[in-house]
Formats: structure tokens, sequence, C-alpha cells
């Protein structure tokens, strides 16, 4: 009996140019950090949390909120897909897309995280990562592409996932324990 390995790889999209400003918090919440967003544009990328940038000062709880937001409507599942084969035939060829063609398989992906889980051939799933890291529009949505994990099996994945999940859980929700903490004492 022959078995098909492969591999499994975890990976976010991040949206680099979409607008943040209703998660931001309000104006008399952003006194204390010394950030004014008064003359600011409407819509703010992420590179506005870089050093020099408008929101370079912010708290931890609104980087997570920014960096781990909901991607826009029109980004589902058949359009990742496609976005990934096209990736993968612009960066390798009809030989790179011939090679993974048959093994590469979106098992999940969620709009609500932007993030999912792809199935690969253990032989071809280096070539899958490159692809994912030169993705740059999905749905002629600017987007950035990292890889989280890759594992054996699909569970690892999962637990992977949950992992990240709770530690950016716990980011955003640090800043609201350190002002109870604060309130309290």
């Amino acid at each position: 009996m022959v078995r098909f390995k492969s591999r499994y790889i975890l990976f976010k999209i991040h949206y680099p140019s979409l607008p943040i400003a209703p998660i931001l918090p309000s104006r008399e919440q952003l006194i204390p950090t010394k950030v004014e967003i008064a003359s600011a544009p409407h819509y703010y990328g992420d590179g506005l949390l870089l050093p020099g940038g408008a929101l370079a000062n912010a708290d931890t709880q609104t980087r997570a909120q920014v960096f781990y937001r909901p991607g826009p409507d029109s980004i589902n599942s058949s359009s990742v897909n496609a976005a990934i084969r096209d990736s993968i035939n612009r960066c390798f060829g009809d030989l790179g897309a011939g090679l993974v063609r048959s093994s590469v398989s979106l098992k999940y992906f969620s709009p609500a995280t932007s993030t999912g889980m792809l199935r690969v051939s253990r032989d071809h799933f280096r070539i899958v990562w490159a692809a994912l890291t030169f993705l740059n529009e999905i749905a002629g949505v600017p987007v950035v592409c990292s890889v989280s994990h890759v594992s054996g099996t699909i569970r690892k994945c999962e637990q992977a996932a949950i992992s990240i999940d709770k530690k950016v859980n716990w980011e955003i929700n640090a800043s609201a324990r350190n002002a109870i903490d604060t309130n309290l004492s």
C-alpha cells in the first residue's frame, strides 16, 4: 500500500491598504499615547504603524486589531484558491503549475480571520510556500501572505492555528487587563 505523503501549510493573509479607521480607539483614548490623528487621512494602511508613521506609538491592542483584521467580502475560498494557482503559474511557469496542480488543495479558509490551510504533496510544498510568499493580489485587493506553520498532519496544523489564535487574543485583551489592573490599584 502506498500512502500519499503530504504537508499542510497554515497561512495568514494581511491587507496593507484596507481602512483601519473603524477599529481605532476614540480620540480621548489616544491622548495618553500622544498620537494625533485629526489631520490624518480617513484611510490608513499598515505602514502608519511603522516607525515614523502616524500610529507608531499605538498600543498593543490597536496594533493587533489592525494586523489581524478580517478581509473584504470579495475574498473567499474560491478567489484564494484561484490566486494561489495563478501565483504558482506566474512564479514557476507551466512546469511548476503542472507539478503541483494535482496535489494542492485548499482545505480551509476563513474570511473572518483571513487564515487558510493548504494540503500539498511533500515533494512540492516548498514551491507552494514560495508562491504564497510572492502572492500580492487576490480579487483585485492588494495582500501580503505569510506562512505561519507547516506540518505533516492536519491535526498538528489545526493545533498551531488554535495556539496562534490564543496568542492573538491574549495580545488584544492585554491592554484591557492592564487598564483594569491600573484602575484597581
